[in-house]
C-alpha cells in the first residue's frame, strides 16, 4: 500500500527540498545551451530534464534507454509542443513561430520476467528557428536559419543482474527542413546521418543511478547551394541519480555534458565556431498526490558555450536558468501529462565579434507548453 502523503518524515524531507530549491533560485530556459532542444518530453519538461536515472515513463528511455528494461508490459506515449519567446542580438529581433507540433513519440516491450526490452523513440534533440531578415546589412550576417531535426532511436536493453542494465541503441537522424542564409546567398536543403547510444544504470526500489552517451555525428547536406557540406552534431553524456524517500515522492538530479568544442558550423560556410563544451546541471521532483494524480517541477543550470570572436545569433546564448512545473493524470490503460518551463537569461554583451552586426545587447526568452497521451497495459 502506499505510504501516506505526509507523514512528520516526509514534512521535513519537503521542507529541506523547498529550502534547497529557494537557495537555487527561480530564473529559468527551455532550449538547452546553442541549438540543443532542452526537454525531450513533457514529463521530463515538469522535471527540469532530470531524467537520467527515472524509470517510470516511457520517455525515460530518452534520457537513459536501460529504463525500458524496468518497465514491464507495453508502453506507448506521444507529446506535443508549443513555444513562445525571441531572440535579440544587434538591436534587431527574432521571433520562433509558435505553431503546435508533435514533439516526440515513444514505445517499449518488456515481457513477464524478461530479462531483454526494446523500445523505439522518435524526438526532436536539435532545433534552430530564426530570422533576421533587414536586420543585419554586412555580407556573411545571419538572414534564415531552419533546423528541425528527427532523431529515430531503436534501442535494446538487458538485465545482467536483477539490479543493472545496459543498453545499446542506433540513432538516424534526418534534418526534415534546413536553411542556412546569409547575407547574399540562400541555402535550403536537407540531410542525414547516423550515431549511437549506450546506457548503464543500476536500480533499486529506493533509488538509481545511470548514465547514458550519444555520439555526435556528422549530417551530410545537399541542396541549394550546400554542395556536400556537413554540419556536425556534438555528443552528449548525461549522469543520473534518483532518490526516493517514500511511495509518493522522489527527487532526481542530472549532470548533462555537451561536447560543443566539436561543432565547427556548416563546413564551408562558417569560419571554425570554437565555441566551448559545456555543463547543465537538473534538479526536480516528483509528488504523488494520490494513485492517479502526481505534480512535478524542477530547476536546471546551463552554461554558455559560445565565443564572442566566432559568435552568431542563428541559436540562443548565454547562461541559461530555468524553472518547470508540470503534472500527471492516470487511468487504467491511459496516461495524460501536462509540462510548462519559463526561460529567460541575463543579457549579453558581445564585444569582436566577426561579424560586427552582432556586437552588442544579446538575450533570449522563451516558454514552452507541452502535454502528452499514453498507454500501459501495465
Amino acid at each position: 500500500m502506499p505510504q501516506p502523503l505526509c507523514s512528520g518524515r516526509d514534512l521535513s524531507h519537503l521542507a529541506l527540498a523547498v529550502a534547497a530549491a529557494g537557495l537555487l533560485g527561480f530564473a529559468a530556459p527551455v532550449e538547452a545551451i546553442g541549438f540543443q532542444r532542452f526537454t525531450m518530453s513533457t514529463a521530463g519538461l515538469g522535471l527540469a530534464n532530470a531524467m537520467g536515472a527515472d524509470t517510470e515513463h516511457p520517455s525515460s528511455m530518452a534520457y537513459n534507454p536501460s529504463a525500458l528494461v524496468f518497465q514491464e508490459g507495453t508502453h506507448v506515449a506521444a507529446g506535443f509542443m508549443r513555444r513562445y519567446g525571441k531572440l535579440e542580438s544587434g538591436g534587431g529581433t527574432s521571433r520562433p513561430e509558435t505553431n503546435l507540433y508533435t514533439h516526440d513519440l515513444y514505445g517499449t516491450y518488456k515481457g513477464p520476467a524478461a530479462s531483454w526490452g526494446t523500445g523505439l523513440a522518435v524526438n526532436r534533440p536539435f532545433r534552430m528557428d530564426s530570422d533576421w531578415k533587414g536586420d543585419f546589412s554586412q555580407q556573411g550576417a545571419a538572414t534564415r536559419t531552419e533546423l528541425d531535426l528527427i532523431d529515430v532511436n531503436p534501442t535494446v536493453a538487458y538485465k545482467l543482474r536483477p539490479d543493472l542494465a545496459v543498453s545499446l541503441g542506433a540513432d538516424y537522424y534526418n534534418a526534415l527542413d534546413f536553411e542556412y542564409s546569409s547575407v547574399g546567398t540562400k541555402r535550403t536543403g536537407d540531410g542525414d546521418g547516423w550515431g549511437g547510444t549506450a546506457g548503464l544504470m543500476f536500480w533499486r526500489e529506493g533509488w538509481a543511478l545511470a548514465a547514458t552517451y550519444k555520439t555526435g555525428t556528422d549530417l551530410e547536406m545537399e541542396g541549394d547551394n550546400l554542395p556536400g557540406n556537413a554540419f556536425h552534431l556534438p555528443a552528449r553524456a548525461r549522469i543520473g541519480f534518483k532518490w526516493r524517500p517514500n511511495l509518493r515522492w522522489s527527487i532526481h538530479l542530472d549532470a548533462v555534458r555537451t561536447s560543443w568544442s566539436d561543432y565547427q558550423g556548416l563546413e564551408g560556410v562558417d569560419a571554425a565556431k570554437d565555441w566551448s563544451d559545456t555543463m547543465g546541471y537538473r534538479l526536480g521532483s516528483m509528488v504523488r498526490l494520490s494513485d492517479k494524480v502526481s505534480v512535478r517541477f524542477g530547476y536546471s543550470y546551463d552554461d554558455g558555450p559560445k565565443d564572442d570572436r566566432t559568435f552568431d545569433p542563428r541559436s540562443a546564448s548565454g547562461q541559461r536558468h530555468m524553472v518547470t512545473l508540470g503534472g500527471g493524470w492516470e487511468t487504467d490503460l491511459l496516461r495524460f501529462n501536462l509540462g510548462f518551463g519559463f526561460a529567460i537569461q541575463p543579457s549579453r554583451d558581445v564585444d569582436g565579434a566577426a561579424i560586427s552586426d552582432y556586437d552588442g545587447r544579446n538575450r533570449t526568452t522563451a516558454q514552452f507548453l507541452m502535454f502528452s497521451v499514453g498507454y500501459s497495459d501495465w
